[in-house]
C-alpha cells in the first residue's frame, strides 16, 4: 500500500472516535520518533460522499489521539471506483480561499499486484484474490494462501479463511468461490458467523424472490451439516478420520448420499472409513 514502516513500531489500537463519529474500531499506529495512526478503510459500493465521510472519521480520530492520521481508502470492487476519488479533497470559500484539505490514499485492488499480498503480513492474504489476478489463475494463488495460511493454529486459520470467503464474495460468484475453497468449507461450517451468513444468503433470495440463490444457499449448508453429521458418527464407529479420509467426505456434494452413507455406518460389514467410503 506504499506505506513504509520498516524499523518502526506498528501496533493496533483502539480508535474510540466511535462515539463521535462512526469510524473503524481499530486503527494502526506507526511507532517511531514521529508516531503516526493509519485508518484502513475497506469499501466495496459506489458512494458520493464517502470522501467527506473518511475526512470527518480523520478529524475525529485525529482529535482523540492528537497525532497525524493516514487514511487508506481500499476499493475492494470497480463499482466502488469514482474518479472523484483521487486522493486529494479541499474545501474553498466563495472567493476562492482554502479552508481546508484533506490527503488520503487510494487503493484499487483490482490494479494492484498480487505478491506483496501473498507474501506480507497475513493480515493481507486475504485480500490476495481480489488484486490482478485472472480467474483462472485463482486455484494456484489459492494454494499459495493455503501455503502461508495452513501453519497457522486452527482458531486463526478459521478467521483467515472467513475472511477470504467473505471478501471474495464482492467480486466472484459463489459457486467458484466454493469450489475454490471447498477444502476449507468444513472448517467454516463450524462458524456460527459462516453459518449466519448462509442464513442470510437464504433470507435474502426469499425477500428478493431469487430461487436459485436461495435454494443453492440452502444446499450448501445442508451439505456441511450432513458432512458434520457423517463425521462424528463415524468417529464413534471408526475412530477419527485421517485427512484423505476427510478430503474423499468433501468432495461429496450430493446431501441424500450423505445421509445414505450415515445409515450405512450401523452396517455390521461395514467396519472402517475405508468400508464405508469404498465406492466414493
Amino acid at each position: 500500500m506504499g506505506i513504509d514502516t520498516e524499523g518502526l513500531g506498528v501496533e493496533v489500537v483502539d480508535s474510540d472516535a466511535t462515539t463521535l463519529v462512526s469510524t473503524a474500531d481499530k486503527v494502526i499506529r506507526v511507532g517511531g520518533d514521529r508516531p503516526f495512526l493509519v485508518d484502513l478503510e475497506p469499501h466495496s459500493y459506489h458512494d458520493s460522499g464517502l470522501v467527506r465521510t473518511l475526512w470527518m472519521r480523520q478529524v475525529a480520530i485525529d482529535h482523540r489521539h492528537n497525532l497525524p492520521v493516514l487514511s487508506v481508502l481500499i476499493l475492494l470492487h470497480k463499482r466502488a471506483n469514482s474518479p472523484d476519488l483521487s486522493g486529494s479533497y479541499t474545501r474553498e470559500l466563495p472567493d476562492g480561499r482554502l479552508t481546508n484539505r484533506y490527503d488520503y490514499r487510494v487503493v484499487r485492488l483490482w490494479q494492484e499486484d498480487p505478491e506483496p499480498y501473498l507474501n506480507g503480513g497475513l493480515a493481507v492474504v486475504p485480500l490476495a484474490p481480489l488484486t490482478n489476478v485472472a480467474e483462472a489463475d485463482l486455484p494456484a494463488l489459492i494454494d499459495r494462501m493455503r501455503q502461508r495460511i495452513g501453519p497457522e493454529p486452527r482458531r486463526r486459520m478459521q478467521k483467515l479463511w472467513l475472511t477470504t470467503y467473505i471478501l471474495m464474495g464482492f467480486r466472484y460468484n459463489v459457486r467458484v468461490t466454493r469450489r475454490l475453497l471447498r477444502e476449507v468449507l468444513p472448517m467454516l461450517a463450524e462458524s456460527k458467523t459462516y453459518q449466519q451468513i448462509l442464513r442470510d444468503g437464504w433470507r435474502q433470495g426469499r425477500r428478493e424472490g431469487h430461487d436459485e440463490g436461495r435454494q443453492e444457499g440452502l444446499k450448501e449448508g445442508e451439505i456441511i451439516g450432513e458432512r458434520r453429521v457423517l463425521i462424528r458418527q463415524g468417529t464413534r464407529k471408526f475412530g477419527e478420520p485421517d485427512a484423505a479420509t476427510v478430503a474423499a467426505i468433501d468432495t461429496i456434494l450430493d446431501p441424500d448420499r450423505l445421509v445414505a452413507l450415515g445409515e450405512r455406518i450401523i452396517d455390521a460389514n461395514v467396519l472402517t472409513w475405508a468400508d464405508l467410503l469404498r465406492d466414493v
